[in-house]
């Protein structure tokens, strides 16, 4: 009986340290996307202390994600493309090393990462995306035909995708004087004042002009953090793909 009980004792033991650290992961990813970057970064940390963890490769793309130099982030992805190939991670690190050289300005490296994508994962979940960069960098090294051709063929594939929207908004239109108000990019929205100030504090770091404002909504108090201020909502837009670029989400909006 002993001999019997002892795989199944075995099996149980790895099914719970398996969930155990799915666990871990879920609630570091939770963390991530509710902005504490800190308090999800230790544990992401941790889990890849253990080079068997099954999920070792979305924890380094994820740290990839919370790191604010550019170089360690790129770092993080190439471990998971040389390391883990065959992860659902690998195709969205080459994505992610695409935007951090097109922040930089380096669109020849930007174009041969992401046809190394395409050629690598020709069947990508976000190749409207990848469509949508690669266009944008062939124009912006001065090969407007051929970005150009990408973005229709973006637009012919996946005419409902945000990425084939943002084509339009690449060229940024007139100019009129900042008054009063003016465009921004929200990045975020808290409850909570010292939350939205410490994300304030993170992207400020980086080198942008960032502001926490204070909003009433239906009787609750909000403090939404914006970034830049622009005369148009074209170079709003249009700055708001470059925090794209650098993992900064955020949505256009207008001050009153």
């Amino acid at each position: 009986m002993s001999k019997v009980r002892f795989p199944r004792i075995l099996a149980a033991v790895a099914l719970i340290t398996v969930t155990l650290i799915g666990q871990d992961i879920d609630e570091a990813i939770r963390l991530f996307n509710s902005y504490h970057f800190e308090r999800s970064r230790v544990i992401f940390n941790e889990v890849v202390k253990d080079e068997n963890n099954p999920r070792i490769a979305e924890a380094y793309y994820y740290l990839g994600r919370l790191s604010l130099a550019p170089d360690s982030a790129i770092s993080f992805y190439r471990k998971v493309i040389t390391k883990y190939p065959q992860s659902r991670y690998a195709d969205v690190a080459h994505l992610e090393i695409a935007k951090i050289h097109f922040a930089r300005k380096d669109f020849n490296n930007t174009i041969i990462t992401l046809n190394q994508l395409l050629r690598t994962f020709p069947d990508t979940g976000v190749k409207d995306e990848v469509l949508f960069w690669l266009g944008v960098s062939y124009i912006s090294s001065g090969k407007k035909e051929e970005g150009t051709r990408i973005l229709q063929e973006l637009r012919t594939a996946y005419p409902k995708s945000v990425w084939s929207e943002r084509t339009l908004r690449v060229i940024p239109g007139s100019e009129p004087a900042v008054g009063q108000s003016y465009f921004t990019v929200q990045v975020g929205s808290y409850r909570d004042k010292n939350n939205a100030e410490t994300f304030a504090g993170e992207i400020r770091s980086q080198g942008f002009d960032v502001q926490v404002v204070e909003a009433f909504v239906k009787g609750n108090t909000y403090f939404r953090v914006w970034v830049g201020k622009f005369a148009s909502r074209e170079d709003a837009d249009t700055f708001s793909l470059k925090l794209d670029a650098l993992g900064i989400k955020g949505n256009v909006v207008k001050s009153n």
